[in-house]
């Protein structure tokens, strides 16, 4: 497969994670807590619900891969929870384990700064270390420290989370991304808020 056949099919892959980055900007902007979490429990039960189909059933999984074939990974069309479940799981645990403060920045560096390191990295990427480049690591940190200067106005502080976040995104840890950067990234929020 050609690299700009895979930068598309990654832009339309992450195109879900960018999108979603209307529920955190929905907190920002007022919605309650406990709005914002039922919105993803809902979602998460969704995409989770239509993954377990996927794997026992026959017949959902090949209308499955019908409509989202283009989306997954090879291990997603058989045995694995899709990007979208652990995605939402993340999504929804961040919402609920931390304070508002700290969850719309840790939430975003889900929604928008993976989604920039894997574009960065599909697109000018030449070097893989542990299946990442050092292009798109650059893509998820610079995007990082922009969140995190435009939703907490930390300076020095704020570039280090970014950093340690792109740290985190960058190393094998064996935690799937969607689960690990928004954890990582709230709690040493909290702490640090």
């Amino acid at each position: 497969m050609n690299k700009e056949l895979r930068l598309k099919e990654e832009l339309l892959r992450k195109s879900i994670h960018i999108g979603t980055s209307v529920i955190p900007l929905l907190y920002y902007y007022g919605l309650s807590k406990q709005v914002i979490i039922m919105i993803s429990l809902f979602l998460t039960a969704g995409f989770v619900t239509a993954d377990i189909l996927r794997m026992n059933f026959n017949l959902a999984r090949k209308y499955f891969l019908i409509v989202f074939s283009s989306l997954l990974r090879q291990d997603e069309q058989t045995k694995s929870l899709t990007g979208a479940s652990w995605l939402f799981l993340g999504m929804t645990a961040t919402f609920y384990l931390f304070s508002k403060e700290a969850a719309i920045p840790a939430v975003l560096f889900l929604t928008l700064a993976d989604p920039v390191a894997a574009i960065a990295g599909k697109k000018y990427g030449s070097d893989y270390f542990f299946g990442k480049t050092i292009e798109g690591s650059l893509g998820f940190y610079l995007t990082a420290s922009a969140i995190i200067l435009i939703f907490t106005g930390y300076s020095w502080l704020g570039l280090g989370i970014a950093l340690g976040a792109t740290i985190v995104e960058f190393l094998p840890i064996g935690i799937n991304d969607n689960i690990l950067i928004p954890l990582f990234a709230g709690y040493i929020l909290q702490v640090l808020g």
